[in-house]
């Protein structure tokens, strides 16, 4: 028996068949905010009759949705996302309606902290709480190794990336002045670089320039540090995790940042010193979302 997820980002969809928690095939589709909903619809159910065809209908037990964006849990729908603008579409059903079989969906930080809760860096601990650090910023708290799902409003976690780390700051892609995403995504910090020294580079650049000891790449890289230490210092304060852990492609350089942001939180959080919270890197990276998802 087998699961497939998909996990709907801002840049691209991927879509995998998942067996005790390890992907065995997988299939990417791009994606943008200009996308038509039923453009991504049609390749989608392409890309899920192949799957299906090579691994059997027969055997799948579910069809598992990891989407950015505030997600409708009991309407099946993508209510708003500012990276891909399919609002009100209930794509669960619509999948669920044309292949009969059961098909769940959660906001993609909810799914990858999920799995980390279930799986990875999270799994010894009851309080997790993730954060993920890509294109956007998202956020998700699990309690018990579950999500409090069936309420749309029941759990705003996952749109901690928009908390307010500078009153009257930049602009983020959401409309809104000063959110966490607009200074401690990977995209905040190309954005930072190439404001700093006109050059147009990779976050993964920018880190490894970081390592070489560049000025401005390690300028740049202090302000991040500073924004994302703030943001989790109110998370932190809210949710009382008892372990952050801290995922997207940023995570791939962890190394550079855990322990300065495990000391600045708990140096500065309320209580830091007697009731410690843990950073941790990820284990499960950018394919989180797409495992959670068939945890569901």
């Amino acid at each position: 028996m087998y699961s497939i997820g998909i996990d709907i980002g801002g840049m691209s969809a991927k879509v995998g068949a998942i067996q005790d928690g390890k992907i065995t095939q997988i299939q990417t589709i791009p994606t943008n905010s200009k996308m038509e909903y039923d453009n991504f619809l049609a390749q989608l159910v392409s890309v899920l009759e192949r799957l299906l065809l090579e691994n059997g209908k027969e055997k799948l037990k579910m069809i598992g949705i990891s989407s950015c964006g505030l997600i409708n849990t009991v309407e099946g729908k993508i209510k708003y996302s500012n990276n891909i603008r399919w609002d009100d579409k209930s794509i669960a059903f619509d999948i669920r309606d044309r292949f009969q079989v059961p098909v769940r969906i959660a906001n993609d930080a909810k799914c990858a902290a999920l799995t980390e809760a279930v799986l990875g860096a999270g799994k010894d601990y009851d309080r997790v709480c993730m954060i993920t650090l890509g294109t956007g910023v998202g956020g998700a708290f699990v309690k018990g190794k579950h999500l409090d799902q069936g309420n749309p409003y029941a759990d705003a976690s996952d749109i901690l990336g928009h908390l307010t780390v500078v009153a009257g700051g930049r602009q983020c892609t959401c409309g809104r002045l000063g959110c966490l995403e607009a200074y401690a995504s990977a995209t905040a910090l190309m954005a930072s670089y190439t404001e700093r020294t006109g050059s147009n580079i990779t976050a993964k650049e920018i880190f490894d320039r970081v390592r070489q000891g560049e000025k401005e790449a390690a300028e740049v890289f202090e302000k991040f540090q500073y924004y994302l230490g703030e943001g989790l210092i109110t998370i932190g304060n809210i949710l009382r995790p008892e372990v952050i852990v801290i995922g997207g492609g940023v995570s791939k350089s962890a190394d550079l940042y855990i322990s300065y942001l495990e000391d600045y939180v708990n140096d500065r959080i309320y209580g830091g010193k007697s009731l410690p919270i843990h950073i941790a890197a990820a284990k499960y990276g950018n394919d989180a979302g797409m495992i959670g998802a068939t945890l569901l």
